[in-house]
């Protein structure tokens, strides 16, 4: 995907979304390599939750930060609002933990 330099992928199954979003972890702790722009990853997503963005959900509430690439240059870029200060908040308000970044991404 690299030449296409595509601002995400869509997938259709439960486990591609977890394989392509893990594995661009693993290649970039690896392999020092990111395949997005700007040395972002490429954010994975299921249909399902881009069909929750698109119907006005809130990023958080769909469990995007859970993904190992971060998705907000791409939610920045198509104009979906979220708040920064409660990406790592669960539904009670109590700090859930943040997925590790790659140490070749700062």
């Amino acid at each position: 995907m690299e030449p296409f330099k595509p601002d995400m992928i869509i997938t259709n199954c439960p486990g591609c979304p977890y394989f392509l979003d893990r594995w661009q972890y693993v290649i970039a702790e690896t392999q020092g390599k990111t395949y997005g722009q700007d040395g972002h990853g490429i954010p994975v997503f299921t249909y399902e939750e881009v069909a929750g963005l698109v119907m006005g959900y809130d990023p958080w509430d769909l469990g995007l930060q859970t993904h190992q690439v971060s998705v907000e240059p791409l939610l920045d870029k198509i104009g979906i609002p979220y708040d920064p200060a409660k990406k790592y908040l669960g539904k009670n308000g109590k700090y859930i933990g943040e997925p590790e970044k790659p140490h070749c991404i700062k």
